[in-house]
């Protein structure tokens, strides 16, 4: 979403048009004015008011962009009296999302600073920094980092390189909240040389299900495969759609963002996140 819940006339989504994709082609080349959808409600904890902090950085990469501009946009709306940083990467020109709206809001609010990066700006007429986002970069544009909380949104590697680089800058990892656009690929090893016996076992409580768990499977993974119906959407650990409750056993998770400390007490994990760290798992599914 891109909207601001400031503006509640409508909702603004944006969608990149993937040429292999099903959701954005069908989006983009089908729908008409007056073609009405059924969606679900948004979910997941990827929300910022500006209540507790003094500032926010996001982050983002390409199309990442967008929820990004729901935060800019109700921060500015409501004169937010706090820092906001924008660092947004993307190939070129063509591909900056919003470039002129943010432009204006940046000159309307003192307290919004806006950094973008191109990485195929060779050939065009942008003069501003090149390349992707880095550790020097991010330094120079947001003072003190390790002590802000930062929003990241972009495409999975993009991601994966800027936790580890915020990291190296000194920001907590519980600091740093992110937003995926879709699921991560299924892992698969390149040579299964574990035997069968060597697996996990997952008991679902409910179904009355109980399948092997492998080490590099999710517990939603083993749902899926047992035909056992966890509800689920981003399988990315951000939506919390996938939420279960772990009766025994432990389990470890890449991603936890959809989950707050109430849940974690109550021992509530991401199905679609959580791979075994015992010999026997159960799951109230």
């Amino acid at each position: 979403i891109a909207s601001s819940p400031t503006r509640q006339e409508y909702v603004e989504i944006s969608v990149k048009r993937e040429e292999h994709g099903v959701v954005s082609r069908a989006l983009h080349d089908t729908l008409a004015d007056g073609d009405e959808l059924t969606l679900s409600a948004p979910s997941g904890t990827f929300t910022f008011t500006g209540e507790g902090e003094e500032s926010i950085v996001l982050v983002s990469g390409g199309v990442g962009i967008t929820p990004m501009m729901s935060v800019i946009r109700y921060l500015t709306d409501r004169a937010w009296a706090g820092h906001i940083y924008l660092l947004h990467c993307c190939r070129t020109t063509d591909d900056f999302c919003f470039r002129y709206e943010l432009e204006y809001l940046q000159l309307k609010h003192s307290r919004l600073n806006i950094t973008a990066t191109m990485t195929r700006a060779r050939g065009s007429t942008w003069v501003g920094p090149t390349g992707r986002l880095s550790a020097g970069l991010i330094r120079e544009c947001v003072p003190d980092i390790a002590s802000k909380l930062v929003h990241l949104c972009g495409p999975p590697p993009m991601m994966e390189a800027i936790k580890g680089t915020l990291c190296k800058l000194g920001v907590p990892s519980e600091r740093v909240k992110t937003e995926a656009f879709g699921p991560a690929k299924r892992a698969v090893p390149a040579a299964d040389t574990a035997t069968q016996a060597s697996y996990s076992t997952v008991r679902f409580t409910v179904s009355g299900k109980t399948v092997p768990l492998p080490p590099t499977s999710t517990v939603l993974e083993a749902a899926d495969d047992a035909g056992v119906d966890i509800d689920n959407f981003c399988r990315a650990g951000t939506c919390g759609s996938c939420r279960v409750k772990l009766l025994k056993g432990e389990v470890t998770m890449d991603v936890e963002d959809a989950l707050d400390d109430a849940d974690r007490q109550a021992g509530v994990i991401l199905a679609c996140q959580a791979k075994s760290k015992s010999d026997k798992l159960e799951v109230e599914a």
